[in-house]
């Protein structure tokens, strides 16, 4: 049975929602052809861009919130070691389902949309929503997506670091020389793959 978007929202708005207005914004979504075609179910919305996420009452989720703007990872060099760090970037969040209609009337991208249920995620849920792999999950091979991006970090690191100690050899710049390779080895020692 191929699951529906359109199912999908007149299911879940069968259930107590946390946000009562959050009814009536469903049934406005439903009905609207064009907006349906822009949202994607996901499982989580942790480091995704544009989302929002309509609660079941009694969840400990927000009952409502649309949030555009984006979050990331990087991995950056902080005394003399390798630091991930995470930015977020709000540009507009917005409680109100109402107001949030108003707002996506003109909105043209895609939207990730999380349901968060109140106990037991229904099937016809899992089978429509979108596993989110921006985010390590102990479910999926114990975060296997972000132990490559991990590496591929560290195989960018190790390549910049490589191009510094070359320029510190040519510049006979001690001092960068030994910090460079000091740290070289570390990249070295936590890479999966051999650097050379």
């Amino acid at each position: 049975m191929v699951i529906h978007k359109e199912y999908v929202l007149r299911r879940f708005c069968q259930v107590p929602l946390k946000n009562k207005q959050s009814k009536n914004f469903l049934t406005q979504l439903c009905a609207d052809p064009v907006m349906l075609k822009r949202i994607v179910f996901v499982t989580c919305r942790d480091c995704l861009a544009n989302t929002m996420v309509i609660a079941q009452a009694g969840s400990l989720e927000p009952g409502f919130e649309l949030k555009f703007g984006d979050e990331s990872e990087q991995l950056t060099l902080v005394d003399g070691g390798l630091k991930k760090i995470k930015h977020k970037t709000v540009h507009l969040m917005i409680k109100d389902p109402l107001q949030a209609w108003e707002v996506l009337r003109s909105f043209t991208g895609i939207l990730h949309v999380q349901l968060v249920f109140d106990g037991e995620v229904p099937d016809w849920y899992e089978e429509i929503a979108v596993v989110n792999e921006s985010i390590p999950s102990e479910v999926l091979a114990e975060g296997f997506s972000a132990f490559i991006r991990d590496q591929v970090d560290l195989i960018l690191w190790g390549i910049t670091l490589k191009q510094q100690i070359d320029d510190a050899l040519k510049t006979r710049n001690e001092k960068l020389f030994r910090q460079s390779v000091k740290l070289y080895k570390e990249v070295c020692d936590s890479c999966f793959w051999k650097l050379s």
